[in-house]
């Protein structure tokens, strides 16, 4: 091969070289002066967005191919990053930094579904690996869903009622494969049973009749005959359980700089009078502090608006669906029926057992330490002025954050949910009323 062919191999290859690495990196060029003349990537507000001369930006999206596992990352602007189907477009990540205590019976369930960021989960019980790392960092912030504790075990009990396999049961028992999707219990109570908890099936339908009275009852006097009953149901680790890491001073010594610095509750109450809980508002405004947190209050804003424009444009479909199965008599689930049958994981349909007035008692004085610990979540002065309970002792003042996220509207609307918590169970746990006996005998 002669010199000048030789040159003329190696200028060639090299444009080729060339050409595939621009062609390699043409989506994202192209993707970055589409919406404006140019992205100055050297200056980055935040390190998932992209800032614009002109103030626009693009979101960092990761995404993951379902084939290949590989992670794909794209920057979006918003309106690109809420386009599409909910289950298929981009979530908002932030599982570097951000953790929620998901606590079985509390809503959490309709947090999963509706909560658009994506962050690490622990459930149904702590992870002392997780706590590690809210202790040390690099998780920072800590999200936990808070229902009334009494309210909560009730619930726990009555679910674990419905959903438990029992000797005469004529449902299909276990899990079964129907198109790809494994389908139990948990999402269709109905047609489905949990087996290989033979022993608390028999404790709630055996030793307590079905009953979470009988049990709360038996929390009573000395020794109390159902502490080592209560915990055999699931989901009944205390809210001071879940948070003792923060509770206790031997423990929570050892934050470390990178460690907490957010704790945030999610109250779930139904106040007096109210039809129903403030909690997916709650949800809703969470979302709207943490993107603003990340992102600024000028692009945290203009994607709410878009995610509020598309659940709207859902609904409205959803009301097309609904009116052309009427037209063809076809029935076709409300969003309202779907998402009770699917996710809500609500025990009320299948068994509403409530407590006596002594029951009410017995569970409000063994679980004092979590009203104690809703009461240091107010945190707020004017609430200790007439504290219910007296707070912990001792506790992580991070514990008192629990309301102060958001803006002074949504922090009293957080302070009344956990206060409306204590208030309804005020008398029993006013132990200078004397015994839970002695308080029930006086009201009959």
């Amino acid at each position: 091969m002669s010199t000048s062919s030789t040159k003329l191999f190696v200028s060639y290859w090299w444009i080729t070289i060339l050409l595939i690495a621009l062609l390699n990196n043409l989506g994202m060029l192209t993707r970055m002066m589409r919406h404006s003349e140019y992205y100055d990537t050297d200056v980055i507000d935040q390190p998932s967005v992209l800032v614009a001369p002109n103030g626009r930006g693009l979101i960092k999206c990761l995404m993951k191919n379902r084939q290949t596992q590989e992670k794909i990352e794209q920057y979006l602007t918003p309106e690109e990053f809420y386009a599409g189907d909910r289950k298929k477009r981009c979530k908002h990540s932030f599982n570097d930094d951000t953790v929620v205590f998901h606590l079985g019976k509390g809503g959490g369930g309709t947090l999963m579904k509706v909560f658009n960021i994506g962050v690490k989960w622990v459930h149904p019980e702590p992870r002392s690996s997780i706590n590690e790392q809210l202790l040390s960092g690099p998780l920072n912030t800590l999200i936990v869903n808070v229902r009334d504790p009494i309210d909560r075990f009730v619930s726990a009990f009555n679910w674990r009622l419905a959903i438990l396999c029992h000797p005469n049961d004529e449902r299909h028992r276990g899990k079964k494969s129907v198109n790809g999707k494994v389908i139990g219990a948990t999402k269709h109570p109905n047609e489905y049973c949990k087996t290989g908890s033979e022993e608390e099936e028999i404790l709630l339908r055996q030793t307590y009749h079905s009953s979470p009275s009988i049990l709360a009852e038996a929390l009573c006097g000395s020794p109390m005959r159902g502490k080592d009953d209560f915990y055999q149901v699931h989901h009944s680790l205390t809210l001071t359980d879940w948070l003792d890491f923060l509770i206790d001073p031997t423990l929570h010594k050892g934050i470390k700089d990178d460690g907490i610095k957010n704790f945030i509750v999610l109250p779930v109450e139904k106040q007096p009078g109210a039809n129903e809980t403030l909690f997916e508002q709650h949800i809703e405004k969470l979302e709207w502090h943490l993107l603003q947190n990340r992102y600024g209050s000028q692009i945290g804003e203009e994607m709410m608006r878009l995610a509020s424009e598309q659940r709207a444009n859902e609904e409205a479909q959803l009301g097309h669906k609904l009116m052309k199965a009427k037209s063809k008599n076809q029935t076709l689930l409300t969003t309202a029926e779907s998402n009770h049958k699917t996710y809500l994981h609500s025990s009320a349909k299948f068994y509403n057992n409530s407590l006596t007035p002594l029951g009410e008692c017995c569970l409000a004085r063994f679980l004092v330490d979590d009203y104690r610990l809703i009461q240091t979540m107010l945190g707020h002065e004017s609430d200790q002025v007439n504290a219910v309970v007296e707070p912990l002792v001792g506790a992580h003042p991070i514990l008192t954050m629990a309301c102060t996220w958001g803006n002074e509207e949504q922090q009293q609307l957080c302070r009344l949910d956990l206060r409306s918590m204590l208030m309804r169970r005020a008398l029993y746990l006013d132990e200078s009323k004397g015994s839970c006996a002695a308080i029930v005998s006086s009201d009959e």
